[in-house]
């Protein structure tokens, strides 16, 4: 009887590909500058706009580093680990979301902008800037898993944060144009205490410029503490370095 010859059985290899665990290891070094410039523009910005340079460049050097390792699969950029209930927990490299995170609650904190939508063109080209540096340097997820969108909506969405962040941070931090110099006065004044973005100081004051309502603005402790409510105070509005209005009180 004549044996009939065994198969060869080739597995399908992207079937049976599992996620990578974290490659960018070998940028540990950068997450931890991340981390501790991160802490530091959190509790102590100076100089402001140093930190503030240095934080937003973070994700673009990273995405180019872990990019020239043979150009790897976007997933390499996001760890996947299981909770203590056994649910998939998605975690970007901190070099993305640390400095994303940061920099979006800091600005907010600092900058007053005159409109949420002067933001949404500057704000969508940065956003399309970075995913196409994103798709240069990494290779897209090949795998059909159930991860597949988690990873790209976790790592997107982190992106997405940061490039507006950082577009609105820009527009501030390094705007030099001449200010236009309105007065108001204090009616009142309050502090807001948070875990997470510690504490805010507001004043209130009357209405300004074509500002026909009262509003707070934010203002640093020193100037919370220094101005009584009665006084007259000075606002700032300034054109934006992408033409995103934006004031503060001197």
């Amino acid at each position: 009887m004549v044996s009939k010859p065994k198969r060869n059985i080739k597995k399908d290899e992207r079937s049976k590909v599992t996620l990578k665990k974290l490659t960018f290891h070998k940028l540990s070094w950068l997450e931890y500058i991340t981390i501790g410039l991160s802490i530091l523009f959190w509790f102590y910005p100076h100089p402001y706009n140093v930190i503030f340079s240095v934080l937003l460049a973070m994700p673009i050097i990273g995405l180019i580093i872990n990019g020239l390792y043979g150009r790897p699969s976007i997933s390499t950029l996001v760890a996947i680990s299981k909770g203590e209930k056994g649910e998939d927990k998605y975690d970007v490299a901190d070099f993305i979301d640390f400095s994303a995170w940061v920099i979006l609650i800091r600005v907010l904190k600092d900058f007053e902008f005159e409109s949420f939508y002067s933001m949404i063109i500057p704000g969508t080209i940065t956003f399309l800037s970075v995913l196409v540096l994103l798709f240069f340097t990494h290779s897209k997820i090949e795998q059909s898993d159930k991860n597949k969108a988690w990873i790209y909506f976790s790592l997107i969405g982190n992106l997405f944060i940061y490039s507006y962040a950082v577009t609105y941070g820009a527009n501030c931090v390094y705007d030099n144009s001449e200010p236009k110099v309105y007065s108001a006065k204090v009616v009142d004044k309050r502090k807001h205490h948070s875990r997470k973005a510690g504490t805010t100081y507001y004043l209130k004051v009357t209405p300004w410029g074509h500002h026909y309502d009262k509003e707070e603005i934010t203002v640093t402790s020193d100037q919370y503490e220094e101005t009584p409510i009665g006084s007259s105070v000075k606002i700032d509005l300034k054109e934006g370095l992408f033409n995103i209005p934006w004031y503060y009180i001197e």
